[in-house]
């Protein structure tokens, strides 16, 4: 298996997890070997909002990572440091158009 790290390679590319790394231009049934292909190619995609890094399978699954108690512990802390920061700012941006 090969894991690349990318960081924000989503939003460069246009290209949301859920979508499929490679689209072809006639829609077609994949042969085994390019869906064997496709699946055995993982990366390491950073998601801004959740502060984490995510592993994503060439079709856009997401794979779940197996951690110790204590760097669980961290990506917590960092993840609800980050959506309190994201909700803080949605709050002040409500209260900014509401004042206009």
């Amino acid at each position: 298996r090969e894991i690349n790290k990318e960081a924000h390679s989503d939003e460069k590319e246009g290209r949301k997890d859920n979508q499929p790394q490679k689209v072809t231009s006639n829609m077609k049934p994949m042969s085994k070997d390019e869906y064997e292909a496709l699946q055995s190619t993982i990366r390491e995609v950073y998601d801004p909002l959740s502060g984490r890094y995510r592993l994503v399978r060439g079709t856009g699954e997401i794979i779940e990572r197996i951690v110790s108690r204590s760097d669980h512990e961290r990506i917590n802390q960092i993840a609800t440091r980050s959506d309190g920061t994201s909700f803080s700012k949605s709050i002040i941006d409500a209260a900014t158009r509401r004042s206009k």
